[in-house]
């Protein structure tokens, strides 16, 4: 099993959970309006810094891993102006 950390700032955070419905990653949790800072700036949905970010975490078996990543990774590639998708993928030792 694998962990997925995605980290999207934009306007189509969505996109991002239809994608994972896609792969059979049904499952995930969410956490709307994260701030933060990187190597764009910082966001925290203020007009000085503004943009929002969902934080999403799931859990998929490996075999699924593959396919999600390339479909993640086209979804950031195509990424609008100002939107942004990271993926970070972990292991997992136990989860129950």
């Amino acid at each position: 099993m694998k962990l997925l950390l995605l980290v999207y700032t934009g306007a189509r955070p969505e996109h991002v959970t239809d994608i994972l419905g896609e792969h059979d990653a049904r499952a995930f949790t969410e956490i709307d309006r994260a701030h933060g800072r990187g190597a764009t700036g910082r966001v925290e949905g203020t007009r000085a810094w503004p943009g929002e970010t969902s934080v999403l975490f799931t859990i998929v078996d490996e075999e699924r891993v593959g396919g999600l990543q390339v479909a993640l990774r086209a979804f950031g590639d195509s990424a609008f102006p100002g939107e942004r998708l990271h993926v970070a993928v972990l292991p997992v030792e136990t989860f129950f």
